[in-house]
């Protein structure tokens, strides 16, 4: 789960704190304009995401909407074959695949296919 922040170490406190949440690792996105946070909760991964730039997609979340659920992610063993598979299904895919957070390759469903939900599509490591 992608959760956008105002404040990046404000919020790990807050998961830490309040649910116990580890961090196991804090950086800058390669690729996109954004430092984040990855804690485990209970078994599930939740990415703490914060704007760098003033225009990024992240930065323009927050202005609109303010901080909470960005997105949710699922993995897939095969991100080509889910991406043409849903498009088939009439979803729209936002922008190229890149590379994650954790180094895999992802893409994003846009909202409108998805019942108003940003979804990542995360590919497994083989």
């Amino acid at each position: 789960m992608g959760i956008a922040v105002d404040d990046l170490t404000e919020a790990i406190g807050i998961y830490h704190g309040a649910l116990g949440g580890q961090l196991w690792r804090r950086g800058r996105s390669e690729t996109e304009d954004m430092e984040y946070a990855l804690l485990e909760v209970g078994g599930t991964e939740f990415e703490l995401i914060h704007s760098t730039e003033y225009e990024s997609p992240v930065a323009k979340f927050l202005a609109k909407r303010g901080p909470g659920v960005h997105h949710l992610a699922f993995e897939v063993e095969d991100l080509d074959a889910e991406i043409d598979r849903l498009r088939v299904a009439g979803c729209e895919i936002v922008g190229d695949v890149r590379t994650g957070v954790h180094g895999s390759r992802v893409a994003f469903v846009h909202p409108k296919s998805m019942g108003g939900v940003l979804t990542e599509l995360v590919e497994t490591r083989s």
